[in-house]
């Protein structure tokens, strides 16, 4: 199947500013638009990427949309927008890969799959580092079509695609790993409160747990940014306490006592903390 070389490209946040820059390095034509900031669209023009006055125009001069938005509100004002969807054509691939939920991910896939277009449901993990690096997770639901069409655009964005169901598995899937990513940041945060009270130095305890069975992706990751209280933003505290709500919106009627409980505390601390990393929510627990 044909590459799609020319991309048009939705959401240059934190995560999707450098995502777009790895595509435009890859070589693939980047049609942007500019939303509030002109400064990311700026960034990528110096790359070669031509800037749009509107989602549509960038759409209708691509062949493929990659769009990775703020929230579900975001995902149906945006992709679903008339104007954009007049520009949506047979064969066209939408990459959808928002930390969105499942049921609003179906509702777009429904419009765009009206058209004739391709749909992938990809949400990624690995963070703002994972994204500047190129080596995110993606879980990503829809056809083998779909999956084989948007993989060279995978391939520059991300080291790992995880295939997980239809559209829609791939939001429930990020789902569930934003639960348990926010719950175990808190036991993080407990941890170096109580090596913190008992004298067990940083160095010591990450070589220790690092090798034991307490050890995980968020203590080997986080640890040095709670302890120093360093919380310059990668992915925002307010984002996490979104993707929780999210997960328990999807699982309504099923106990997450967990779950529930990490949303109170992400809540409280979003008052103060909302825009820096979510390992900030260890001021909850360390004052």
């Amino acid at each position: 199947m044909e590459t799609m070389r020319r991309v048009a490209f939705l959401g240059l946040g934190a995560m999707g500013l450098p995502m777009a820059r790895n595509l435009a390095q890859a070589g693939f034509q980047l049609h942007v638009t500019v939303h509030r900031d002109p400064a990311p669209a700026e960034s990528l023009r110096k790359l070669g990427a031509e800037v749009h006055t509107s989602p549509a125009q960038a759409a209708e001069a691509a062949d493929a949309i990659v769009s990775i938005l703020p929230e579900d509100k975001q995902m149906r004002q945006v992709l679903l927008a008339e104007e954009l969807l007049a520009a949506v054509r047979p064969g066209m691939l939408l990459l959808e890969m928002t930390s969105g939920s499942s049921g609003v991910m179906k509702e777009v896939a429904d419009a765009y799959l009206a058209k004739q277009a391709l749909v992938l449901d990809a949400p990624v993990s690995g963070g703002t580092i994972g994204a500047e690096k190129g080596t995110l997770t993606v879980m990503a639901g829809g056809n083998g079509d779909a999956l084989r069409t948007a993989q060279p655009l995978l391939n520059a964005m991300a080291q790992t695609v995880h295939t997980v169901g239809g559209i829609g598995a791939g939001k429930a899937v990020k789902a569930i790993n934003q639960m348990m990513a926010a719950v175990d940041m808190l036991a993080a945060s407990e941890a170096i409160a109580l090596s913190e009270r008992l004298g067990v130095g940083l160095e010591a305890l990450q070589k220790v747990i690092g090798s034991s069975s307490g050890g995980s992706w968020m203590f080997a990751n986080k640890a040095e940014a709670i302890a120093s209280r360093s919380f310059q933003p990668g992915f925002k505290l307010n984002l996490m306490k979104k993707d929780i709500g999210i997960a328990l919106q999807e699982g309504a009627g099923q106990p997450l006592p967990l779950a529930t409980q990490a949303l109170q505390l992400y809540e409280m601390a979003a008052q103060e903390n909302g825009e820096l990393d979510f390992a900030a929510v260890s001021r909850i627990i360390r004052g």
